[in-house]
């Protein structure tokens, strides 16, 4: 999926944001950077396989992880803690862009998917 614009987000709100708009910010501005390093990695890695440019140890580490179904560590660093295999971590990543999705455009649901969230404890606080 493509990185959420966070301006359009944030003109989204009527006034000063929410507590939890914050949080929805901060979990949109953590999803960005997740999603950005996966297609450069993804799209370098296209380019050493076909040759286009050097295989380096980082590129070979992806290309292992992704051979054996597990998450790479470049991808794990950004994303929330967990320890699914990488087609069980693709579900619940298609799972998560939904949820952003239906919170921007129907605004914040009844029912929280909480280990969706990169940081659960933040949406926690803000709602106290």
């Amino acid at each position: 999926p493509e990185p959420f614009d966070l301006e359009r987000v944030r003109s989204g709100f009527n006034g000063p944001p929410s507590p939890t708009s914050v949080v929805l910010l901060q979990e949109l501005e953590r999803w960005n950077i997740l999603v950005s390093a996966m297609r450069v990695s993804l799209q370098n890695l296209q380019k050493a396989l076909s040759g286009e440019v050097g295989m380096s140890s980082q590129l070979d580490e992806l290309a292992k992880a992704l051979f054996n179904g597990s998450l790479p560590g470049m991808w794990r660093r950004l994303a929330p803690d967990t320890l699914k295999t990488l087609g069980n971590w693709m579900i619940g990543f298609e799972r998560r862009y939904k949820q952003y999705d239906s919170w921007i455009v129907r605004g914040e649901p009844a029912v929280m998917w909480l280990s969706g969230l990169h940081i659960p404890e933040s949406y926690l606080t803000a709602l106290v």
